[in-house]
């Protein structure tokens, strides 16, 4: 064999190298890109095939559904995004002010009522926020401690009680307004994430919780309050979840305080699905809204397929799992 042939002769670690550095950059495109690919294609396999879906009661219907789990995923976007994992207490906060808009409108009025609840998602936010960003305890622990005790004393002062309101009142009207053939729930949905998509992508704070979310050690030396990055991020999910609640509320104009059940799960496949890192620093909430849209979508096939509740929590299980593993393998991918 001459030197020449020996140059171009690919070594086994080479041609190795060649066809990991492939498989590595074809995750990272899967990992990025293949949420829009996903969706696209669910929705043109859903009007051709799926018998219903394509009618508009039926798109209807899916906007309605799916306003309030993504108004509370966009909540949550902030909270992953800053590395801390999951807001568990959303199922709570959903319930408490949904209960307190229903409960308390015909002595308070709709914006006393509001008001009030306003006080205790910023106590939820507080509270969790100070636990996690100053006190250094893990974000799951205490999320699902506040998830108790706000559940627990919900139920305790309502005694389970469905709270109604008044038919044609003024949360009935908002429940059934329509902006064209739309809801207006759709709409409160598409506010929310253009306002948050601002804050996360065009100001200090959204930078630095990105920053905190990518690399925390640099992001406390270069002399952010890292502390109040995080609180920040916890109180603008429950924000967020106090408006799913509202509008959760005024959907079916009645509460109760197991109204949100799941939410938490459905809310999270949502962030994750669209390809946001559950290890933090990355994602937007332009990628939320488009996994709300394919959990959205991805139900309603379910439902108008015949399958029940049980099999629709094993298939959004399934997609999450794939959707993290996915992630994982994209950063290692980053890595090499």
């Amino acid at each position: 064999m001459t030197h020449t042939e020996i140059i171009k002769t690919p070594t086994l670690a080479s041609t190795r190298g060649g066809s990991g550095n492939s498989a590595s950059k074809m995750v990272a495109w899967v990992a990025s890109r293949g949420i829009f690919i996903f969706t696209a294609v669910l929705l043109v396999f859903s009007a051709i095939f799926v018998n219903g879906f394509a009618s508009s009661v039926n798109i209807i219907d899916v906007f309605h559904r799916a306003s309030a789990i993504g108004i509370v995923a966009i909540g949550m976007t902030f909270v992953v995004i800053s590395a801390n994992y999951i807001d568990l207490s959303v199922v709570a906060q959903i319930a408490t002010s949904g209960v307190i808009l229903m409960a308390l409108s015909p002595t308070y009025g709709v914006l006393g009522a509001m008001a009030i609840a306003l006080f205790f998602a910023l106590l939820y936010g507080l509270v969790n926020g100070i636990s996690v960003g100053f006190l250094k305890a893990n974000a799951v622990v205490v999320t699902l401690g506040t998830t108790g005790i706000g559940a627990g004393i919900l139920s305790l002062v309502t005694g389970g009680t469905i709270y109604y309101g008044p038919t044609g009142g003024p949360i009935d009207a908002f429940g059934d307004a329509r902006v064209g053939p739309f809801p207006l729930s759709a709409f409160v949905l598409i506010v929310v994430a253009i306002v948050a998509g601002i804050v996360l992508s065009r100001t200090k704070f959204g930078f630095m919780i990105r920053s905190y979310g990518s690399n925390k050690q640099a992001t406390r030396l270069a002399g952010v309050n890292s502390g109040g990055v995080v609180v920040g991020a916890f109180v603008l999910t429950a924000l967020a979840a106090m408006i799913a609640g509202f509008v959760l509320a005024a959907y079916s104009n009645t509460a109760v305080s197991t109204m949100s059940e799941g939410y938490d799960f459905r809310a999270l496949a949502a962030v994750i699905i669209g390809g946001n890192s559950l290890f933090g620093g990355r994602g937007s909430i332009f990628r939320t809204f488009i996994g709300v849209i394919f959990i959205s979508v991805l139900s309603n096939i379910l439902v108008l397929s015949g399958f029940s509740f049980a099999w629709q929590q094993l298939v959004t299980g399934a997609v999450i799992v794939f959707a993290v593993a996915l992630d994982a393998l994209a950063r290692k991918a980053e890595k090499r």
